[in-house]
Order: C-alpha cells, then sequence, then structure tokens
C-alpha cells in the first residue's frame, strides 16, 4: 500500500511555500472557494504523472511561471520523497531515498512515480483513484476496460491484448490475405516464377559478360602500362628542368651582384645628382600630368557653361511645370463648366421673370415693367457668363494646344542633368586648381625653383649625368636582362626547386639535344594511355549496363532456393498465426464475460450499503458503462438521481481499485465529490471509505463531512 506523509510545494498554480502532513487513514481537507483544494489535487497527480500539453497552463504557477514540489511517500513500509519541477515545457523528476536522502539512479528511466509504485499509468490514475468534482466521477469507459484486461490477461496494463490480436490478424494478413492474392506467400509465389525467367536470361548475357571483361582486363593492362612509361618520360623531363631552372638561379645571383657593384660605382661618381634629378623627373611627370588634367577639366567647364535653355523651356519651368500647367488647365475647364451653368440658370431665371412682366399685354393689361427689367438683365448677366465660359475654355485650350508636355518634360530632365553634370565639373575644377596650386608650392619647396623652370633645371642635372652614362649603359643592360629572368623564374621558389631534386633519377639518357624528341615519346605515351582508358571507360560503360539487366546466375539460382525456402517456412507461420488469432479472440472474450460480473457484484455490494439496501444489483457493460435494478425494472445511470450516478460510479471506482492495482492501492483523492449526497448516503459513504486499506484524501469547502465524521471514527481534519 502506499500513502501520502507529507506534500511540500515551491510553486504550482496559486500556491508557494506551501506544506502539508497527512496522516495514512482519512484525511479531510477543509478550504473555502479559491483556497487551492483543486490546487493540491492537481499537485498529487502532477508530482505523480506530469503534465500533458492541455494541463500545462492552468497549472503554472501564476507567480513565476513554473511549477515544483515534492511529496513524501511511504510504500511497503518504505519511505521516498518524488521531487518534479517544470519550467515552461521542460521537467524534471528526481526520486529521493527516505533513509539515507541519496537520489536512486535507474529506476524512473522510462517510466513514472506513478507507473513505478502503482502500476498504471496517468490515465487509468485518473479514471479511478482520483474522483474529480462534480461530473467527473465516469470511470474512463473502453481504455479502462482495456487496461483490466490487459492486467489480468498479462499482469501488465502495457501489454495491449487488443492490439495483440490485432498484430497477430496483421501478421497472418501479411502473409497471405484472406481472398489469396496478396501477402507475402502471393508475393513468393509471383517471385520464383519471375526468377525462373530471369535465371534462363542471366545464363545468356552471362557469356557476353565474360567477354567484354577479358577485353576490359587487357585494355586496362596495356593503358596502365602507357600510363608507367609517360609518367616516367615525364620525371626525366621534369628532373632536367628543374636542374635548368637552378642553374638559372645561379647566373641571376652573379648578374644580382655585377648590377650591386655598377650601382656603387653610379653613387661614387655623382650620386647626389642622381637622386636630384630623380626627384625633379618624378615632379616633371606630376606636374605634366595634374596640366593636362586642369586644362581638360577647364574645358568641360567652359562647354558645359554655354548650355542654357530656351526662352519656351524657361517659361515653362518657371510656370511650374506639367502639373501646375495640368491644374491650370482643369482649373479653366471647371470656370467655363460653372459659368455655363449658373449662365443658364440666369438664363431661364431671366426669360421666366420676362415672361411674367410682359404677360397683361396679351390681355390688353399694363405690363409689368420692373419684372421685365430683372429679366432683360438676368439674360443679359447670362450671355456674360456663356462668353466668359468660352474664354476660359479657350485658356485651356490654348495652354494644350502650345505646350508639349512630354517634350517639355524630356528636356527639363536634360537641363536639370546638365546643370548637376555642370555642378560636379565646378567641384571638379575647384579641386584641380587647388592640387595644381599645392603641387607648385612643393615643386618651390623642394627643388628650389618654379613649375616652369623644372624642365630647364632637369635638362641641367641630366648633362651632370653624362658621365656617367657608360656605367649606366651597361647597369641598364643587366637590369633589363635581370627582369626577363625575373620574369621567367618569378613562378618559381628555388627552395622548393632544391627540394623537388632527385639524386637518384637516372639522368644520363637526356639532354639538351634529345629532349625535344623525348617530349614527344611522353606525349605519345600520355595520349595511348588516355585513349586507352577512354576504350576501358566505354567497356565499363558496356558492362555497368549489362550488370542490372542480367544478375550471376548462381546467385539467382540461390535466391530461387531461398525463396522457396521461405515459402514453406511462411506456409507454417501463418498456420500458427491463424490458430493462435483464434484462441487468443476466444480468450479474451471469456475474460471481458468474466470480469464484469465480478466488477458488478463489487460494485453492487457498496452500493447497497450506501443506499441502505436500496440499489442491491448493478450491471456494468464492456466499456464500463452502468445499469441499475430498480423498482420498475433495469435501468441506466442516466435516468436516476445525481447522487445516485455520482454513488454508483464511485462503488465501481471502489471495485476497480482493489482489481487494477497489483503493485501498491493507491491514496485515494476526493475533489468536492460529495456534494450531491445527502447526510445518510454522506454518512455510509465515509464510513465505507474509512474502513478501506487505502489513505483517503478529501477535499471540502463545507464542514459537513468533518461533522459527520466524528460520529464514525478517527480522521486528520486540516483546515485551509
Amino acid at each position: 500500500m502506499m500513502f501520502i506523509e507529507k506534500m511540500h510545494i515551491d510553486t504550482f498554480g496559486k500556491l508557494s511555500d506551501f506544506d502539508l502532513e497527512l496522516s495514512p487513514g482519512m484525511n479531510i481537507i477543509e478550504g473555502a472557494n479559491e483556497s487551492g483544494k483543486s490546487t493540491l489535487a492537481a499537485f498529487i497527480k502532477f508530482v505523480l504523472y506530469g503534465v500533458n500539453s492541455r494541463e500545462r497552463e492552468q497549472l503554472l504557477s501564476w507567480r513565476t511561471g513554473g511549477a515544483a514540489g515534492s511529496l513524501t511517500v511511504c510504500v511497503d513500509s518504505h519511505r521516498y520523497r518524488i521531487e518534479r519541477a517544470m519550467v515552461g515545457s521542460r521537467e524534471a523528476v528526481q526520486l529521493i531515498d527516505g533513509e539515507n536522502n541519496m537520489p536512486i539512479r535507474g529506476l524512473l528511466d522510462g517510466t513514472t512515480p506513478g507507473e513505478l509504485f502503482l502500476g498504471v499509468d496517468a490515465e487509468m490514475f485518473a479514471a479511478t483513484a482520483f474522483v474529480s468534482q462534480v461530473g467527473g466521477m465516469s470511470a474512463g469507459g473502453s481504455k479502462v476496460s482495456e487496461g483490466i484486461e490487459n492486467i489480468l490477461f498479462s499482469a501488465d496494463e502495457n501489454v495491449n491484448t487488443q492490439r495483440a490480436i490485432a498484430k497477430l490478424d496483421a501478421a497472418r494478413a501479411s502473409l497471405l490475405h484472406k481472398n489469396e492474392k496478396g501477402g507475402r506467400l502471393f508475393e513468393l509465389d509471383t517471385e520464383c516464377a519471375e526468377l525462373e525467367v530471369k535465371l534462363a536470361d542471366a545464363l545468356r548475357v552471362h557469356e557476353d559478360i565474360l567477354s567484354k571483361e577479358a577485353q576490359l582486363a587487357d585494355s586496362r593492362e596495356k593503358q596502365e602500362s602507357a600510363a608507367a612509361r609517360a609518367l616516367e618520360l615525364g620525371g626525366k623531363i621534369k628532373q632536367f628542368e628543374v636542374n635548368a631552372l637552378l642553374e638559372l638561379f645561379g647566373r641571376k645571383r652573379v648578374i644580382e651582384a655585377r648590377m650591386s657593384a655598377l650601382h656603387e660605382q653610379l653613387e661614387t661618381a655623382n650620386a647626389q645628382d642622381l637622386a636630384v634629378l630623380e626627384k625633379m623627373d618624378g615632379y616633371e611627370k606630376k606636374h605634366s600630368l595634374l596640366k593636362r588634367e586642369l586644362d581638360e577639366i577647364a574645358a568641360r567647364s567652359r562647354e558645359q557653361r554655354q548650355t542654357e535653355p530656351d526662352p519656351e523651356l524657361d517659361e515653362y519651368i518657371k510656370l511650374g511645370g506639367r502639373e501646375a500647367l495640368e491644374a491650370k488647365m482643369e482649373s479653366c475647364r471647371v470656370k467655363s463648366k460653372a459659368y455655363v451653368a449658373v449662365g443658364i440658370v440666369a438664363l431661364l431665371f431671366g426669360l421666366a421673370e420676362m415672361a411674367f412682366g410682359l404677360r397683361p399685354m396679351m390681355t390688353g393689361g399694363t405690363p409689368h415693367t420692373a419684372l421685365a427689367a430683372v429679366g432683360g438683365v438676368l439674360a443679359a448677366l447670362a450671355v456674360t457668363l456663356f462668353i466668359l465660359s468660352l474664354r476660359a475654355r479657350k485658356r485651356a485650350e490654348d495652354i494644350e494646344l502650345y505646350y508639349d508636355f512630354d517634350a517639355l518634360e524630356c528636356a527639363a530632365d536634360d537641363l536639370k542633368a546638365a546643370r548637376e553634370t555642370a555642378k560636379f565639373t565646378s567641384l571638379a575644377l575647384s579641386d584641380a586648381n587647388r592640387r595644381y596650386d599645392e603641387l607648385c608650392e612643393e615643386i618651390k619647396r623642394e627643388c628650389g625653383c618654379g613649375a616652369d623652370e623644372l624642365a630647364a633645371r632637369c635638362a641641367e642635372q641630366t648633362v651632370k649625368m653624362r658621365e656617367s652614362n657608360g656605367l649606366k649603359s651597361e647597369y641598364d643592360k643587366y637590369a633589363t636582362l635581370l627582369s626577363q629572368m625575373n620574369t621567367q623564374l618569378g613562378a618559381y621558389n628555388e627552395d622548393e626547386l632544391r627540394e623537388m631534386i632527385d639524386e637518384g633519377a637516372d639522368m644520363s639518357d637526356i639532354d639538351i639535344d634529345n629532349l625535344s624528341e623525348m617530349r614527344r615519346e611522353a606525349d605519345f605515351a600520355s595520349k595511348m594511355a588516355s585513349s586507352l582508358e577512354k576504350h576501358c571507360g566505354e567497356l565499363e560503360k558496356t558492362l555497368a549496363g549489362l550488370y542490372p539487366v542480367s544478375e550471376d546466375p548462381k546467385s539467382l539460382a540461390d535466391k530461387l532456393a531461398a525463396r522457396k525456402s521461405e515459402r514453406c517456412t511462411l506456409q507454417k507461420k501463418h498456420a500458427a498465426y491463424k490458430l493462435a488469432y483464434e484462441k487468443l479472440c476466444e480468450a479474451s472474450e471469456s475474460l471481458r464475460r468474466s470480469v464484469a460480473p465480478r466488477l458488478a457484484a463489487d460494485a453492487a455490494q457498496n452500493m447497497a450499503y450506501i443506499t441502505d439496501g436500496k440499489y442491491r444489483e448493478l450491471g456494468v457493460g464492456a466499456d464500463l458503462s452502468m445499469s441499475a435494478e430498480t423498482e420498475s425494472g433495469q435501468r441506466t445511470l442516466d435516468v436516476l438521481s445525481a447522487g445516485t450516478q455520482d454513488a454508483a460510479y464511485l462503488c465501481l471506482r471502489l471495485a476497480l481499485i482493489s482489481l487494477l492495482y497489483r503493485k501498491s492501492e493507491p491514496p485515494m483523492i476526493y475533489d468536492e465529490s460529495f456534494i450531491r449526497q445527502d447526510d445518510v448516503r454522506l454518512t455510509n459513504l465515509l464510513r465505507l471509505i474509512s474502513v478501506q486499506k487505502s489513505q483517503s484524501l478529501i477535499f471540502t469547502s463545507n464542514d459537513r463531512e468533518p461533522t459527520l465524521m466524528r460520529k464514525l471514527s478517527e480522521f486528520k481534519h486540516i483546515k485551509l
């Protein structure tokens, strides 16, 4: 038997830093609504089994967003502490030995503490030992019924008998369908016939494959010989070229030494004049280049300043461009329409006034002069408005005819771009002038003369250098030769070349005279190896096309024999599956028929006790649906009162506890489960629960249960 000694909540739902000690028997936890009773009940299930994704948000701490705590439990006289913590979607659980306070490793690998100690999963626990609030007493239907069968059949809830039956039927069908047109045996018959045809084809193609493989072996031998000859000749040629390059490196060092000596002589002859000449020559080149750049920018600037817009474009831009003119056109058209509308109204009113004023004349009376005059004025106003309308329309038409908007827009864009270009050219000219002035100042400071005198000074220094022209000429000759050698040797490293020297290479048959012939022979051997490699590739491609369409005859023969042997084995296995399926179905049906009466009898005994003998017989279906024997016959529970339904399902849960919990009886949790019971039935219920061996935790929001229990037996009363 398992009972809870102590609960400690670090943080869970609305509770935090909360401790609760319990007794092994009945515990009544009383508290007002929203005091945390349901939270405590949920915490027990959380520590034993964790939570699923649907429950996670409801159970997280209102303050920290996590959940953590522990249960100290006693199982078969041994004390354990179960610690569980949850942060977001991650959970961690640890089992602590209560005797030495050390973690126990390995027991919880792949299982939960509830499954370890009670032998059932969370869903079975919730359907039996966890009695929730009003309306939640149903025992779980087909899921629990299936679990009962599994436990009784195999002593393990997770070993599912129905799934085993289904797997046996599926295994039998996988071997041979009921119509004998599918399954592995049918496939083997078909495969044996196909293998016999393939074996005949393989024997025919096998000879062709052997011939092609012999050709491939011969060609591959010749290709390897040619490739080896090409590699040998290539190695000798490479060694010869490496030696030639190393000799060239030696000549280069001799020339560099001679140039160094000539350079010292030149510096001794006129070192200062040479330095001054080089400086002046450099400044003279900079001056020429910058002067040419300045002249080009100045010329572009003069050309760009000559670009001015024509009067029509200038006027178009001043008037605001296309958008402004189109707005003006639209305004004129609107005015024209307004003038016409007002003129028509004025004309109609004027004609009406004149008609009323002159109407008496038709009967020989005196006309109304004032009305006639007003009508004349309105008619004149209408004519004036019509004229204004025509003028406004004419202005709109004149604008549309006078301005070619598309052409003028393009011209305006071009003018804008030209002005931007001129702006940047002006900035460039300013920058060039600045740099030119700075260079002139630098020339004056460094060379001691103006920029216009620099060419003459260079010529003067050149004259001074004529005496060293002979040395300079020889130096330049060596410099040109050295430049050519550097170009030739630039891609090589002397140290790397020395490492490439093979002292053991036989170079006796190669010299400068037969180098070209040896290169031709190496090229011929390389091309022959490449050609043979291509031929081998074609043969391999042909063989690659033959291999998939024809297998080795021996392999096919072995495969055919294996398939026939497999068919014989599977025929025996099919017969065994069929027999096992039939026998297991019979055993499962027999077990289900035997369990229901036992559950019904146990539940009815408790129901008769609770109802003082009113309901002595209960019926329990395969899916744990219930019925009761009433005065008017057998009736389903849904036609009885809510209190009677709760009592019946509670009796069924108590019967299930003794049937399912083989490892250890669980603590029974009742969360506001007795609200719909009257005092008489509640007294009987409490008496029945108090004599149970398992621990009971009754959560209630009133003092009815404690008051009744004081008359019955000892219990622990806890107020939240």
